[in-house]
């Protein structure tokens, strides 16, 4: 891949106070994994040639019969192997959507792929959401496409664990999920027994929601819906549409960049065009359980949340209505934590909500972390803060709940897939770490909350140990091949979620990649978007330029609680007065694209997104 000196970077240092501790975790991070790469290559390297050599290469059916689902965009279905590696086992069929390229006048430049992430995300869905935004950004010279990945939406056989969406709503809506269970001191006594209490009755419904989904949906669809499968649907798909070795291109967000993780690993010499942002550790992801990656993944979000504070404290109660009159963050910071201790203590009766009930200390954490993704919804977040401090908790506990669907004949949708991709793409339990749950899941948020006082009790418990299918086609890497094009990697500097420190350990894994930080606040760069980053991807994708430079820092171009009136005139972000017509299109495309991801639904609540 041609690598360009000119592309337009910004060199500033980043936010105060990320830089040295961001590096000394890199760096261990990076030991790390390069001294597992050196112990397991040898044997790894011919586990997967061997695991590739034998995949079942039926030949791609085509071409798919594309019809017509609004004004643009066009909805079709491929049937592809339900295993790749026994062409008797059955297929699958696979719900895909395209916005076609709309540029008459320049070059056609192929097929762009997507995956919003999840894992559970609908990427028909998603096309109808951001086709359009992102055909723009990319000059309408890509088809933009997204399939429903194994088990979900509309691709068949699909993950089903209830027969309607109303009996799925009414176990959601007595569970941990819904409550959140809640741990602030795991060395007092008496908290951290009933924190106990609480994982031993979450895990009996588990194990009841367990033998619903395997009953329902059965063993051997359920062995066919981890990454590896996805992966080469996704290969299957580029055959078919663009021809058989060609280069494929792909943009994947969150649990999307396991996608890509996986996809130029498995598939290195297709490599063309790959974009991953916000990044999840492919080797976390799939040699570990996914009770204890709290203590991985939370590494950043106490520095979102503390974003938050002192973006409210600078912005004055005009902005932002729980600014303190001190204009110090630390008062802002003892009021929020003095709501835990008090809804810890005593749950808030909340009898003016939609469905009247209790506000707990649980619900206002997830709501809260939930919140930490979309940095563009603070002053919404603020402002049920606000009232919850007035005594008033209907607002969140309306965002806390939800709505109990009462047309009985709907069915199910196929919101549990996360807790079975999960499950077959991480390393497998033996009988004795099965055994050892509950020790597990206790420790890992005891880990969890050393890294993330607020919202490290997040993960527990965890319906794997219980889960009784395996992935057929597991993989679990190398992920240090040699790709045949350069990809990109865009990592937030305050991601909650998937934060810097992963971008930055698959960027030392692959030789062939340039890292992107973003330096700005939420989960993917659109959250808060950035002309700098916008810049390099399009080049990227349009010319196939990457910059020289193998790291890249972007800062962003969006403020933090603009003027209401502001909130959404991009004419009134950049600072730059150079800036051109062309820099506030771009803006207002990016705007409309990151307004698209969270109407999506990007968020721990939607699935892991």
């Amino acid at each position: 891949m041609e690598k360009s000196a000119t592309l337009p970077t910004d060199i500033k240092s980043p936010l105060p106070g990320q830089p040295s501790k961001s590096k000394r975790v890199w760096m261990n991070r990076k030991q790390l994994w390069l001294t597992v790469a050196l112990v397991t290559y040898l044997f790894a390297l011919h586990a997967v040639n061997k695991y590739r050599a034998h995949c079942h290469r039926s030949e791609a059916k085509g071409p798919i019969d594309w019809v017509k689902c609004d004004d643009v965009i066009e909805c079709g279905r491929l049937e592809v192997p339900l295993d790749y590696f026994n062409p008797e086992a059955g297929v699958a069929s696979l719900a895909l959507a395209k916005y076609p390229a709309t540029n008459k006048v320049e070059k056609r430049l192929g097929t762009l792929f997507l995956n919003p992430g999840g894992p559970g995300g609908s990427g028909v869905n998603f096309v109808y959401r951001t086709g359009r935004n992102i055909s723009e950004l990319l000059d309408g010279r890509y088809d933009i496409v997204s399939w429903d990945p194994r088990g979900i939406n509309g691709t068949t056989p699909r993950i089903e664990c209830f027969a309607t969406q109303t009996e799925q709503d009414i176990y959601y809506a007595h569970s941990a999920q819904e409550a959140g269970l809640y741990l602030a001191n795991a060395s007092n006594p008496s908290e951290r027994a009933s924190f106990v209490d609480q994982v031993k009755l979450e895990d009996a419904r588990n194990r009841a929601l367990v033998e619903l989904c395997v009953n329902r949906t059965g063993r051997e669809a359920l062995s066919h819906v981890g990454t590896s499968t996805v992966v080469r649907d996704l290969e299957r798909l580029s055959s078919v549409l663009e021809g058989e070795s060609t280069a494929v291109n792909f943009w994947g967000f969150s649990y999307g960049t396991i996608v890509g993780s996986y996809f130029v690993n498995i598939f290195p010499e297709r490599v063309g065009r790959v974009a991953i942002d916000g990044v999840v550790d492919p080797v976390l992801w799939s040699h570990s359980h996914p009770v204890t990656w709290a203590k991985d993944d939370f590494v950043s979000v106490e520095g979102v949340f503390t974003g938050f504070v002192d973006a409210c404290t600078q912005a004055g109660p005009e902005r932002c209505p729980i600014a303190p009159s001190s204009n110090n963050s630390l008062d802002l910071r003892g009021k929020i934590d003095g709501l835990f201790a008090q809804l810890a203590e005593t749950p808030l009766p909340v009898p003016n909500a939609k469905r009247p009930g209790a506000l707990t200390a649980g619900q206002l954490r997830d709501i809260m972390f939930t919140y930490m993704y979309r940095p563009r919804t603070w002053p919404e977040l603020a402002s049920m803060l606000q009232s919850l401090m007035a005594g008033d908790g209907a607002p969140l506990l309306n965002t806390a709940q939800n709505e109990i669907e009462l047309n009985v004949t709907l069915p199910a949708k196929t919101a549990f897939a996360i807790n079975a991709i999960q499950c077959v793409d991480a390393a497998p339990y033996t009988q004795e770490e099965s055994e050892a749950w509950l020790d597990e899941a206790i420790w890992s948020v005891e880990e969890g909350l050393k890294t993330s006082p607020h919202f490290g009790a997040l993960n527990a418990p965890d319906i794997c140990p219980i889960w009784p299918v395996r992935e057929a086609d597991f993989f679990s890497g190398p992920f240090n091949h040699t790709l045949s094009n350069d990809i990109l990697i865009i990592g937030n500097t305050y991601d909650p979620i998937t934060p810097l420190t992963n971008a930055q350990a698959v960027h030392s894994l692959l030789k062939q990649s340039t890292l992107i930080q973003h330096n700005g606040y939420g989960h993917c760069s659109l959250a808060m978007i950035s002309l700098c980053t916008a810049r390099v991807i399009r080049e990227y994708f349009l010319n196939g330029t990457a910059p020289a430079q193998p790291e890249v820092f972007c800062r962003v171009s969006e403020p933090l609680f603009p003027a209401s009136a502001n909130a959404s005139d991009v004419n009134l972000w950049t600072m730059d007065e150079a800036a051109t017509a062309e820099d506030i299109r771009l803006l207002k495309i990016l705007h409309g694209l990151g307004s698209d991801f969270e109407e999506f639904g990007v968020g721990r609540g939607a699935g892991w997104q």
